[in-house]
């Protein structure tokens, strides 16, 4: 299966198909995670109501174009003037997020030679301080047309090398990479990859926090099929802040999304309370150091916000599959799994399966390929697919 963007960890597109393909027309699918966007994208071609939230901007721009119909032509037609207009321009651009912040401008010199900078300056004049159409959906898409030439395995728009796995790091000093030259054929590959045509209803999507659901009313989902992020195993915005700074983001303004995501290493700053002692104990984790204690005890209270606002949402038999691995901090293997259905527990939702699966070194949704030695791997050796349910007997 071909992906309009590079994600790191992404659902395997089966899980999600095998749970929408229960659902009926005119139900409706959350994914208050949504990440790589694979849930919407499935559902959107299946016919369905689907909703999707995230706290991390391109993450939420990459769903939303996944599951969004556009016109080809009329998206080819934006590309070519959009590359005229950016041709044109032969003075450098200054932008307010990035020249007026020295971090941020530090940053981009940093991570982007000469040429890529003065083009990608252009390109974001045109796609966000005087776009070029008023048609968001176009914007949008042209937007993961130019990120995915940034957010690549090896250097192209940037001099980073593995930034699609999130782990940036800079092994050429001099590109001659020209991205004008090379926005037709990133165009044809998202729309090759979007197959619009196939899409039967567009998904909804917001910038926003899984544990706070401000859009969505008390018991009108029918289903959720999320995977939360991985406690301490992959940090998504280390590589996607070299796109988002040209989307209008600052350094700071990403570190604060970083730091309040859930799965982040950020630690609160009071101990964890009786109640978690217990699940430490039970969990076989309690000798871990004080300081991955109050990161764990963080990620716990992030889950169990998390599922109760997926318990509030649910409709009563509403069901709501979580896809999550494990990990291990210094030696200590952390059931992240067995986290969730304590949290889950605690919402008032229910367990009505649970399966396992090895995740193959060499798949795709990997951040990267591993071999069983590897610290990642590690971190990552499966997958747990557990299934709740909200019933009239347990409603919140």
């Amino acid at each position: 299966m071909r992906h309009i963007h590079p994600f790191p960890a992404r659902m395997a597109p089966s899980i999600a198909l095998d749970k929408i393909n229960t659902l009926k027309s005119g139900q409706t699918i959350l994914d208050p995670m949504c990440g790589s966007g694979m849930v919407l994208a499935q559902a959107s071609k299946q016919g369905l109501n689907s909703i999707g939230y995230d706290l991390d901007p391109l993450a939420r721009l990459i769903s939303r174009v996944g599951a969004t119909k556009v016109d080809e032509e009329k998206a080819r037609r934006a590309m070519s003037r959009l590359i005229e207009k950016c041709q044109k321009t032969k003075t450098e651009l200054k932008l307010d997020w990035i020249d007026g912040d020295p971090e941020t401008l530090k940053f981009v010199r940093f991570w982007f030679d000469p040429l890529q900078e003065k083009q990608l300056r252009s390109l974001s004049k045109f796609l966000v301080v005087n776009p070029i159409t008023t048609d968001a959906k176009i914007l949008n898409l042209l937007k993961v047309v130019v990120s995915r030439l940034i957010i690549t395995k090896e250097p192209k728009a940037s001099l980073a090398r593995d930034t699609a796995h999130s782990r940036p790091h800079r092994t050429i000093t001099d590109n001659q990479f020209d991205i004008f030259e090379h926005l037709p054929g990133s165009l044809n590959h998202v729309l090759k990859a979007l197959q619009a045509s196939s899409i039967k209803q567009n998904a909804k999507t917001y910038l926003g926090d899984a544990r706070k659901l401000k859009r969505i009313k008390d018991g009108s989902i029918d289903a959720i099929i999320t995977s939360p992020p991985y406690l301490n195993a992959i940090d998504y915005m280390r590589g996607h802040r070299l796109s988002l700074v040209w989307w209008g983001y600052s350094l700071s303004e990403l570190r604060l999304i970083r730091s309040s995501s859930i799965g982040s290493e950020r630690m609160r700053d009071f101990e964890p309370e009786e109640m978690f002692s217990g699940i430490a104990r039970r969990l076989e984790f309690c000798n871990v150091s004080k300081k991955h204690r109050r990161m764990l005890w963080r990620y716990f209270v992030d889950l169990q916000n998390q599922t109760s606002e997926s318990a509030r949402v649910l409709k009563d038999r509403g069901t709501a599959l979580y896809v999550i691995g494990n990990s291990n901090i210094h030696g200590t293997h952390i059931r992240n799994s067995e986290l969730l259905k304590e949290a889950a527990a605690l919402a008032n939702l229910e367990v009505i399966s649970e399966t396992t699966r090895e995740i193959p070194n060499n798949r795709r949704y990997l951040p990267v390929t591993v071999n069983a030695s590897n610290a990642l791997a590690s971190r990552m050796r499966s997958e747990h697919l557990i299934e709740f349910a909200r019933t009239r007997s347990n409603a919140v």
